[in-house]
């Protein structure tokens, strides 16, 4: 069988628990290979019986919810689908948006908060799924309740077409997005902390490591750099593998970064290093904390640049797998 068929088997054993899809994958693939080889008997191209055949079986989701007696309701058969894609497309879009334009306003308005800020950020990013799902629930519930269909509405039938496209090699892990996200949301929170608190004492007094001046504009700015580069992890994700484009925006956000915190430490700009003063280490101590700092950075910079080209050449060039991949559930 072609791709088309792979992909559309694909989607339907994706809806399908994992301990059924074995034998519902054998019976899907049978009955496919059976009704497009009567069509090709029939006189049709290989190629246009496949593509009747698909569009007849329909939305590979709603024959994967038939397969395993699971009804696609709550708010109603017709428009369930169409429902739910609509909510898991609209949540990515306006949560995250929601979690940075809070973090940016407050972090613009009230620079002396930063820990506030971060708090509103999530709230407000909780509340955005709370919305977002109510409205647009009510709204399809309505619809539904008027006995309007979606050909009313002006929704195209379901055709092979839609058919989302086969994993690729080299294409975004869920486990790798986590652990970024994860990774950069600690880091916020690691200088959110520095602003309200601190992880190092010095007879009994807390120490501040960061230069109080940072937060007037270059931490609160970073930590939306940080915010977008979480964002963009989720995006890319959504996508499924990387591109050249994904590659360049990486490289802005890297750069971004990299940049601006390397000067700021060419410039003694960063760390408060009282405490190296006041422990008797002396400027040489201050230049090596600073110069593996600013290696770091570099590393990190060059790596991630690197590694996001590398990743957009791998996916180019990669070809679908022979056999379909079902993903968890």
């Amino acid at each position: 069988m072609s791709s088309l068929t792979d992909r559309y088997v694909f989607a339907a054993l994706a809806a399908i628990p994992e301990a059924q899809r074995s034998d519902i994958e054998r019976e899907l693939r049978t009955s496919i290979a059976d009704a497009v080889e009567a069509r090709t008997d029939a006189g049709q191209s290989p190629a246009e019986a496949e593509r009747l055949v698909l569009t007849e079986f329909g939305d590979p989701v709603r024959l994967a919810a038939s397969y395993t007696d699971r009804p696609l309701y709550l708010i109603g058969p017709d428009l369930f689908l169409d429902w739910w894609r609509l909510l898991k497309r609209v949540l990515a879009i306006v949560v995250p948006l929601a979690f940075v334009a809070t973090v940016v306003f407050r972090m613009t308005t009230d620079p002396e908060d930063p820990a506030q800020a971060f708090g509103a950020a999530l709230s407000n990013s909780l509340g955005a799924v709370v919305q977002v799902g109510f409205w647009l629930t009510l709204v399809f519930a309505v619809i539904q309740y008027n006995g309007t269909r979606r050909k009313d509405l002006g929704l195209a039938p379901w055709s092979p077409a839609a058919l989302p496209s086969l994993p690729r090699q080299a294409s975004v892990s869920l486990g790798d997005t986590i652990a970024t996200v994860v990774l950069l949301a600690f880091f916020i929170g690691l200088l959110l902390w520095q602003k309200v608190g601190s992880l190092l004492f010095l007879d009994g007094e807390p120490v501040v490591v960061l230069q109080d001046s940072l937060w007037s504009f270059w931490l609160p700015s970073l930590i939306a750099l940080l915010a977008a580069k979480a964002v963009f992890a989720v995006v890319l994700y959504v996508s499924g593998r990387w591109t050249y484009l994904f590659a360049a925006v990486n490289t802005a956000l890297a750069l971004l970064f990299t940049v601006p915190v390397l000067w700021l430490l060419a410039t003694d700009r960063v760390f408060d290093l009282t405490i190296l003063s006041a422990d008797g280490r002396g400027q040489e101590a201050s230049s090596w904390t600073v110069g593996i700092t600013a290696a770091t950075v570099l590393v990190i910079g060059v790596w991630e640049i690197a590694d996001g080209f590398i990743k957009a050449f791998k996916a180019s060039r990669a070809a679908p797998a022979v056999s379909v991949p079902v993903p968890s559930n």
